[in-house]
């Protein structure tokens, strides 16, 4: 099968996934034993751990952690480089 140039789905995908449904259907995804299994894998990598230091301050930021939390979090994370 010839699929073509898979390159040109990428604005489209990344269209869907601005959406509310595309969001939602991220974090189902996310949060089913294929997308953790994938998250454990790419975090595994030195790409990943990259990817996941850059947005951690993101994500705790939006957990409504108690103060200081976040940080200790970090730093715990951070010395395990």
């Amino acid at each position: 099968m010839d699929f073509g140039s898979i390159g040109t789905m990428g604005g489209a995908v990344a269209g869907y996934i601005s959406t509310p449904e595309g969001q939602e259907k991220v974090k189902a995804f996310l949060s089913s034993p294929d997308g953790i299994s994938l998250l454990k894998n790419f975090a595994s990598t030195p790409e990943g751990q990259k990817v996941m230091m850059s947005v951690l301050p993101s994500v705790l930021g939006g957990l409504n952690l108690p103060p200081g939390v976040a940080d200790m979090i970090k730093g715990a994370l951070g010395s395990q480089q």
